[in-house]
């Protein structure tokens, strides 16, 4: 059974994308695990306390700060790239941003023309909803989801309600690390805290992403090898293009 919240993965026991079991005994805050079945990697969560040091801020010193100032700049360019695209392939209608964050990659894509709406566990932006993706109902013209599908709850299950959500000629993006990055726990240790709330929960590979698209009835339009771009290269422009789908 797939755990809801970050502090019931302490125990993780199953894969967060398939649910196969994977027969863990123990896990411990280093553990990650893949799936022999769909190749996902999922990692467990730190004990609540580890998680609230590993969280605590790292950018001090001088040249701390600068290469924090130089990625952070690098990945709201890469959102503002996304927000542009999304607008000229998407049809006319509303954008769903999916784990919104600070709201960067929904505040370029209303300033591309788009009406945006973001929804987001963890936002600290009142114009950020605070719900699940699968609570929502209506249509939209494109979902996106920049580096937040590793981090929801039930990732398969957002992916699938996301595609139903999706009006004629909608389009679905996924942004995720490459899947060669570091465990969660190794990336927490090295970032910021802003930076530290976008580590994945699960890392999903591309070819399971694609398969799991066209079996919901959706034109894959795009794969990108995400590998290919070089792991540190997609932490520092805070994702990369995986995978784009229409209905």
């Amino acid at each position: 059974m797939i755990a809801d919240s970050p502090d019931a993965m302490h125990g993780v026991l199953a894969c967060a994308w398939c649910e196969r079991p994977l027969h863990v005994a123990v896990a411990t805050p280093s553990t990650v695990r893949r799936c022999p079945d769909c190749g996902s990697r999922t990692d467990a969560w730190p004990a609540p306390e580890e998680l609230a040091t590993l969280l605590s801020p790292a950018c001090g010193d001088a040249s701390t700060t600068r290469r924090c100032t130089v990625a952070e700049q690098l990945r709201r360019r890469a959102r503002r790239r996304m927000a542009h695209r999304v607008a000229r392939m998407a049809p006319p209608g509303p954008v769903l941003d999916v784990g919104s964050g600070d709201g960067t990659l929904l505040d370029a894509l209303r300033e591309s023309g788009r009406v945006a709406t973001g929804i987001g566990r963890t936002s600290t932006r009142t114009d950020v909803d605070d719900v699940d993706i699968t609570e929502l109902g209506g249509r939209y013209a494109a979902i996106v989801f920049w580096q937040s599908l590793g981090r929801v709850p039930a990732p398969r299950a957002a992916l699938e309600h996301a595609a139903a959500l999706l009006k004629p000629e909608g389009l679905l993006t996924v942004a995720q690390p490459a899947a060669g990055l570091p465990t969660l726990t190794e990336r927490l240790r090295g970032m910021s805290g802003s930076e530290a709330t976008r580590a994945q929960r699960v890392r999903i590979p591309q070819r399971a992403l694609v398969e799991r698209l066209n079996a919901l009835g959706l034109e894959v339009l795009h794969a990108d090898r995400a590998g290919g771009a070089g792991g540190w290269t997609a932490t520092l422009l805070g994702g990369v293009v995986s995978v784009e789908a229409r209905r």
